[in-house]
């Protein structure tokens, strides 16, 4: 009888080599974990600032979530159809017939901000443009249709209403008071990913040229991606200071200059919702003045004495400009505190006012500079 203890399993053999490999691994992570916290320790006893800096830094991430987390429940998600009742019937019937899948085109996805507790919604104009059904999604699932109520194509705003209840409207905040370089969020449905957050700054004022329309934009490095349209940007008080609507693409759809998107200044947002829900009619205020941009041969020619402004060519009869003195030969220096370089700079500052605001105008005449008090009105229809 042979007493020696027999040669072990090929499968004890592989469990003692996996004890062997978990062992091993565990005394590595060991040994990685002690090294961190001694490196951790070190570094803090190195450089006290990043301890005394981190209830400072802990502080500020508790600030930001809580306020997204405020503000998640006010934006919401749009889906908007253009459908054809002929061309679903007969997509149908093609896939009844079994020729393929049920087709047609895909709805537009968009976003928007809630306004108010009685449930306005604001949103891109060009979201919704030509759709006969209009979806709004809300934070916690809900999907309401949606009322078209109104919206102004120029400024690219639309104002929607659904019948919900609990809604929590976002407050909006005055856009003149913004300055570049402030902290700002971009929450939407970028691409169908819904309450997406992206965080960034004004990177600046005023932008032209983005589109046909009739206003400038605020600048930001936030990330606006399709699907973000409509959505607001807001500020560390949690209130919009724009309305999402665009960033630089090349023709296949996709960023060519990252960091660069665009808002709509929430003042020409709000002029819109008070016209629509307030007013019942977009309200476009008018000055009444026909200018043209100084430069400095006119300058010199007319012998003006300045050489930025714009130059007034005649004014309309009865017209806010006209009553309140303004008179051809007249050069535009400011229009409401802001200075005025070209056409586009009156038009821009009109979009964010209603009729009846009061504004001051800096008048260049004989020499001398005026400062003139105008009420815009809404401009006549034919105009």
């Amino acid at each position: 009888m042979n007493d020696e203890p027999s040669p072990p399993s090929s499968g004890m053999r592989s469990l003692l080599r996996f004890l062997i490999f978990v062992g091993a691994v565990a005394l590595g992570v060991g040994i990685f974990y002690l090294g961190r916290r001694g490196a951790e320790k070190q570094t803090a006893a190195a450089h006290p600032e990043i301890r005394a800096r981190l209830p400072m830094l802990t502080a500020l991430d508790g600030e930001i979530t809580s306020l997204v987390g405020r503000v998640l429940p006010s934006v919401v998600s749009i889906s908007a159809r253009r459908e054809n009742p002929a061309l679903d019937t007969l997509m149908r019937l093609r896939q009844m017939a079994g020729f393929g899948e049920a087709g047609g085109p895909q709805p537009e996805l968009g976003s928007g901000a809630i306004v108010s507790a009685a449930g306005h919604v604001l949103t891109n104009f060009h979201v919704i443009s030509g759709a006969n059904r209009v979806d709004v999604q809300l934070s916690d699932g809900r999907v309401f249709p949606a009322i078209f109520l109104g919206a102004d194509q120029q400024s690219d705003i639309a104002v929607l209403k659904i019948d919900a209840t609990n809604l929590p409207p976002l407050k909006f905040a005055d856009s003149n008071a913004v300055r570049v370089g402030e902290i700002v969020f971009a929450i939407g449905n970028p691409l169908g990913l819904q309450e997406t957050v992206t965080q960034g700054i004004i990177s600046g004022k005023g932008r032209r040229a983005v589109s046909g329309l009739a206003t400038e934009f605020f600048q930001t490095d936030a990330a606006i991606n399709p699907g973000n349209s409509g959505g607001p940007l807001i500020n560390v008080k949690g209130e919009i200071i724009g309305i999402n609507n665009a960033s630089l693409l090349n023709s296949s759809g996709t960023n060519f200059a990252m960091g660069i998107s665009f808002a709509i200044p929430s003042n020409v947002a709000l002029r819109t919702f008070d016209d629509v829900v307030k007013r019942g009619r977009i309200s476009r205020p008018w000055f009444g003045a026909i200018t043209s941009p100084l430069n400095q041969q006119i300058a010199t020619d007319l012998r003006l004495g300045v050489a930025t402004g714009n130059y007034v060519i005649s004014v309309v009869p009865n017209s806010p400009a006209a009553r309140a003195g303004i008179v051809a030969g007249d050069v535009l220096q400011e229009f409401d505190d802001s200075p005025v370089r070209d056409t586009v700079d009156i038009i821009n500052r009109l979009s964010e006012m209603k009729e009846g605001d009061r504004v001051n105008v800096t008048v260049w005449r004989d020499g001398r500079s005026l400062r003139v008090p105008i009420v815009v009105e809404r401009q006549p229809s034919g105009l």
